[in-house]
């Protein structure tokens, strides 16, 4: 008994050091310079860590607002009906709905058919999707705005304006193309 406990202790020593070690080590080679940081290394290193934490966030920063302006837009027309031809609260087409949505969310003025929106902007994978980018179904015949996580805004046939997902069994089968006019 006094065997097994005197070989734990020396393994839960050892390890205890190994730690203080390592420890130690790391806080060595931080500073690596005998002399002080000068008040303009110091600022010159903060600034550089601030600006690579800024370049990380700003992609998803950018993409979160972009699917805020688009849901914004959704908010006003949630559950309006559909209505071929339509461009009012009485009633909207799915081209009326994204054109709608991509002027106030983002001031980009889209031609009115779904015939002409398809060729808005470039050509884009799905895989590259964005919030802002239009996502196109049954041939191109149908139209709506991707909003993030696998999800757009839309202005259904059979249920009104609403969200959808691009995984549904439907959308994923009549999927046609996307485009960015971002």
């Amino acid at each position: 008994m006094q065997k097994l406990f005197f070989t734990l202790t020396k393994s839960v020593f050892f390890m205890m050091s190994l730690i203080t070690l390592a420890t130690y080590s790391s806080l060595a080679n931080a500073s690596l310079s005998t002399k002080a940081a000068t008040p303009n290394q110091i600022l010159n290193q903060q600034t550089t860590v601030k600006n690579k934490v800024l370049a990380k966030d700003t992609p998803n920063h950018h993409t979160a607002s972009n699917a805020n302006k688009v849901l914004s837009t959704y908010r006003q027309w949630a559950g309006t009906r559909y209505r071929l031809g339509g461009t009012t609260k009485a009633g909207i087409d799915c081209s009326a709905f994204v054109r709608t949505t991509m002027s106030n969310a983002f001031n980009i003025h889209l031609p009115r058919s779904t015939a002409e929106q398809r060729h808005a902007g470039k050509s884009i994978s799905k895989s590259d999707l964005k919030p802002g980018d239009l996502v196109f179904f049954r041939k191109n015949n149908h139209v709506g705005v991707y909003i993030g996580g696998g999800k757009f805004v839309h202005a259904s046939s059979s249920r009104g304006v609403i969200t959808s997902s691009l995984s549904e069994k439907y959308w994923a089968k009549t999927y046609t193309q996307s485009r960015r006019v971002l």
